[in-house]
């Protein structure tokens, strides 16, 4: 069981990508032809004190990458998506629908939204993949 957010943790979030059938049907043409690669901004609150970074690498259904990161300026991804601690915690857990918070603007998303719409079960599948795992989290013993 690793700590969310840890390098540990990533390493388990690549591991559970690429071990889902549902990631690698659905996303065989994410990343074709366009930066599908992902950076995910975690602002603090609930016990992270400081903003942190994963970092996704993602193409034709597969992830190739994920890193833990505390500076973000030399990776190049396609889309960000912005949001604390606190509000991420859920999705880790399973407890929330990712596409949802980014509907109901909990989290801040730039990159191009037609892609996301075309391949929102793809994206749906990469964060429900999340929960397949157990984690650890800042704050709870």
């Amino acid at each position: 069981m690793a700590l969310y957010p840890s390098q540990a943790w990533c390493d388990q979030w690549k591991d559970a990508i690429n071990a889902d059938q549902r990631v690698a049907e659905t996303g065989k043409n994410w990343g074709v032809g366009f930066n599908g690669n992902w950076l995910f901004a975690v602002t603090p609150g609930a016990g992270l004190e400081e903003t942190v970074y994963i970092y996704l690498e993602a193409a034709e259904g597969k992830c190739t990458a994920a890193r833990f990161l505390i500076d973000s300026s030399t990776e190049n991804a396609g889309f960000l998506v912005t949001g604390s601690y606190s509000d991420f915690k859920p999705v880790v857990k399973g407890e929330a629908d990712f596409l949802a918070g980014v509907v109901k603007g909990t989290f801040k998303l730039q990159g191009d939204m037609v892609r996301i719409m075309q391949f929102a079960r793809f994206i749906r599948a990469v964060a429900n993949s999340i929960s397949s795992f157990e984690s650890e989290y800042l704050g709870e013993d």
